[in-house]
């Protein structure tokens, strides 16, 4: 499902009018749509406030309030403009509304105080340019005291299409239909708080016309099919080189989120002190590494040729202390392999200022920072809000030549030539130490069962996604990062109801 910026967006419909599909063919797809989702939660013959702003939007709404008068509706509609300002299909969609003698006009002077049973609101949807003010806000703060189902025409008057973020204030809406696609608005918060249910209706636009949205949002996983004859080495080897003295949980969870996730072997390569912890998971193979100092894999001891047997190779879960020269010797071992990697937490250390580099690595790349990670490997901050995040995962991509597993809400996969997938499930059940370990493992076994980079990680990360839905809807609270791990499978196989 593509994701389209306000400009995307407008370049889109110039498209569809060049190939006859006209504005007014737009605007009455969508206001009677509008119309529809609004009618589905109102009474018989409900009495409806409709909100119409001074541009396209409005005309959505202008169009809707025609199809709620002939569904025997009672229609009252604020016009937020002169109507002699008015252009193209919005103009002509005043005009016919106007010759109704059913339709009520109100003004900002004489809101009726009597309760209306739902609201349309299409004041601005993804035209807004800059804070509300005047009438708008006034609008806005009317709706919120009336207190009755509000659709918004696109996006909720209020919410930056783009980024999400709030203009001042913004519509909450109860449902908002978007329209030709999802904008960032409806899935970077705060926005997506005030969408409330969503509903595409993509107007007819062909797939060509939104040829330019890089984004896209990533909500199906299928379940690859087995056949019944294969065997575990049918499934990958996946290698993981992560743990410490200090952190050996995070060795065991990664190892248990590739197990969960398909992979036909898991061999966990770390110190004797973290293979200490293995009685609860006899099914992972053990590889003992020479340690350094307190617990530490030692790097000078590794070598590419140790690892040829691997079909993907994770690194970096609980590594813990890593020095200039141990920086340097993880980074020769990352240029040596072959196989698929995965550089996880401390192994991404080793990069920080240095992305360029890992273009000359033989194999593919996939990087999974959070946001705090993300800033160090580009030398400056990065937030937690959604733009920061993805311009970020945009710009490592770029430079690294690999693609970005960028975790948070949502979750961003973006990829070197610039295509970005759009994770937006998951919730704070994902917010717990060793969640991101579990994630890492999962993406190695889809890595190690052949999948490209990208569709890995957009794989990995909606299916621990999903997992953790699951687990919130068991558990409010308390969760552990291993029974995600447990619920992988279910995941995996499209049971987000088990």
């Amino acid at each position: 499902m593509k994701i389209t910026t306000a400009d995307e967006m407008r370049a889109a419909e110039e498209a569809a009018a060049e190939h006859g599909l006209a504005s007014g063919i737009l605007m009455e797809t969508a206001g009677h749509a509008i119309a529809l989702e609004l009618l589905r939660r109102l009474p018989p013959r409900p009495r409806v406030l409709v909100l119409a702003g001074p541009g396209q939007n409005g005309g959505d709404g202008l169009t809707a309030a025609r199809h709620l008068l002939a569904r025997a509706a009672e229609v009252h509609v604020w016009l937020l403009a002169d109507p002699g300002r008015l252009r193209g299909a919005a103009k002509l969609q005043w005009e016919r509304l106007d010759a109704s003698p059913d339709v009520s006009w109100i003004q900002a002077d004489d809101l009726p105080a009597g309760r209306f049973d739902g609201a349309i609101d299409a004041i601005f949807g993804t035209s807004l340019r800059g804070d509300l003010g005047g009438n708008a806000l006034r609008a806005v703060r009317y709706l919120e005291a009336i207190g009755v189902p509000v659709v918004s025409a696109d996006l909720p008057s209020g919410v930056q299409p783009d980024t999400g973020a709030i203009a001042g204030a913004a519509v909450r809406a109860t449902c908002t239909v978007a329209l030709g696609a999802l904008k960032p608005g409806h899935l970077f918060w705060p926005g997506r708080e005030y969408c409330g249910d969503i509903v595409l209706e993509p107007l007819g636009l062909l797939a060509e016309w939104l040829r330019h949205a890089q984004m896209e949002r990533v909500e199906h996983l299928e379940a690859p099919g087995a056949a019944p004859t294969a065997g575990k080495g049918a499934y990958g080897r996946t290698v993981i080189i992560a743990g410490s003295a200090h952190y050996p949980g995070a060795a065991w969870l990664a190892a248990r989120g590739a197990l969960r996730s398909g992979s036909g072997l898991t061999v966990l390569a770390s110190v004797g002190q973290v293979l200490g912890h293995a009685a609860a998971m006899p099914e992972v193979i053990q590889r003992e590494l020479q340690a350094r100092g307190a617990g530490v894999i030692d790097p000078s001891a590794l070598s590419p040729a140790a690892f040829k047997d691997a079909t993907a190779v994770v690194i970096g879960p609980g590594l813990d202390r890593m020095d200039a020269l141990g920086r340097s010797q993880w980074l020769g071992l990352y240029l040596g392999l072959h196989r698929p990697l995965v550089l996880d937490a401390d192994g991404l250390r080793p990069v920080q200022g240095c992305l360029e580099v890992l273009r000359r690595r033989p194999g593919p790349t996939v990087l999974t920072p959070h946001a705090g990670e993300a800033g160090r490997l580009l030398g400056r901050t990065v937030t937690d809000d959604a733009p920061s995040r993805l311009q970020a995962a945009r710009e490592i991509a770029e430079r690294s030549g690999g693609v970005v597993l960028l975790k948070g809400h949502p979750t961003f996969v973006a990829a070197p030539h610039g295509r970005v997938g759009v994770i937006d499930q998951g919730g704070p059940e994902l917010a717990s130490g060793g969640t991101g370990d579990v994630l890492s493992g999962a993406l190695g076994a889809q890595l190690a069962q052949g999948f490209a980079a990208r569709l890995a990680a957009e794989r990995a990360a909606l299916a621990h996604a999903m997992a953790g839905v699951m687990l919130r809807r068991r558990l409010t609270r308390g969760g552990l990062a291993g029974e995600i791990a447990d619920l992988l499978p279910a995941a995996f196989g499209g049971r987000v109801d088990a």
